[in-house]
């Protein structure tokens, strides 16, 4: 009699496990390893009820045990199936855990290479630009005091004073590259409108930016770093693309900010991009985007341009 109710028992928890495990399929995405197990929980309620057949009609016995082996068997092939495809699964996982991690090595390599070439942008600057300057400042004061006649020294002064306001003019063209005045107070448009109208003037392809953000703001992130990768997209054709044309078009709505960037150059195989300076400066935009959790496309072709394309999300409040 404890025999029965155990396997009574038994039968009830098995058939219970059955339906949990196949109320699970959909969550599983309808993994073909989970539909093995959960018809193997499902033959092991029925083996139950075999056993149990066996011990209530002892006539049935042999048919009955026949039964319950064979499910046996079936219920092995079908955990050592599901076990195989759960190793595929374990292997896949850990393939995808190699790439996400060689993606964040990758991204971290950008993204230093990026501050790096800030860096030295900065020191060149100032050793370029500000150094010569404050150094013939230098002179012209020191030879200041040994000059006797004082026209000649009123002169030395005055030029000192030029090269001051030189200096300072310098000083503040650098200030404004690593943290644009116009950027912070006016906002992503003007700030692109005041580095187009800066650029040179000579061999200076048409620039057309079409945006229907005005004065609208976001957060300091999105607006610093599509600000940089907007004149960074600028200065590379500029310098490589030869082009007659560059189209800008900025949109923003309630979601997201989305950039179209199209130049009308020469282009370049794609192929290069993981492989040289221009794919160089694109994993730096890229890595830029990224860390913003946005899209960044790129299609682009021997003699048929570049076009860029690239999603923000806008967070809620």
């Amino acid at each position: 009699m404890t025999i029965k109710i155990a396997l009574i028992i038994s039968i009830i928890l098995q058939f219970a496990a059955a339906i949990i495990a196949l109320s699970l399929t959909r969550r599983t995405r309808t993994n073909i390893a989970w539909w093995l197990i959960s018809i193997g929980f499902l033959l092991m309620a029925i083996r139950r009820v075999f056993e149990l057949f066996q011990i209530l009609e002892s006539d049935s016995k042999l048919i009955t045990g026949m039964l319950s082996t064979w499910t046996g068997v079936l219920i092995s092939i079908l955990m050592l199936g599901s076990l195989i495809f759960i190793k595929r699964i374990f292997n896949i996982q850990k393939r995808m855990d190699e790439l996400r991690k060689e993606n964040e090595s990758r991204v971290l390599s950008a993204i230093v290479r990026t501050e790096e070439n800030e860096r030295l942008n900065f020191s060149k600057e100032l050793h370029d630009g500000l150094g010569p300057l404050l150094s013939s400042v230098k002179m012209a004061i020191s030879s200041s005091g040994r000059n006797a006649d004082r026209e000649q020294e009123a002169q030395v002064l005055a030029n000192a004073e030029k090269l001051i306001d030189e200096s300072i003019t310098s000083l503040k063209e650098i200030s404004n590259k690593l943290s644009p005045h116009v950027l912070n107070n006016f906002g992503l448009r003007k700030a692109l409108k005041s580095f187009i109208s800066r650029l040179p003037i000579i061999d200076k392809p048409s620039i057309n930016l079409e945006s229907n953000i005005e004065d609208r703001r976001f957060p300091y992130n999105v607006e610093v770093i599509l600000y940089r990768v907007i004149c960074e997209l600028i200065s590379n054709s500029l310098k490589h693309s030869n082009a007659r044309n560059i189209y800008i078009t900025l949109m923003a709505d309630e979601v997201s900010v989305s950039l179209d960037f199209l130049d009308d150059g020469v282009g370049f195989d794609s192929e290069i991009l993981e492989m040289s300076e221009k794919g160089l400066g694109f994993s730096n935009i890229r890595s830029r985007i990224k860390s913003l959790n946005g899209t960044f496309d790129i299609y682009t072709k021997l003699n048929e341009g570049v076009r860029v394309n690239i999603t923000i999300g806008l967070k809620e409040g």
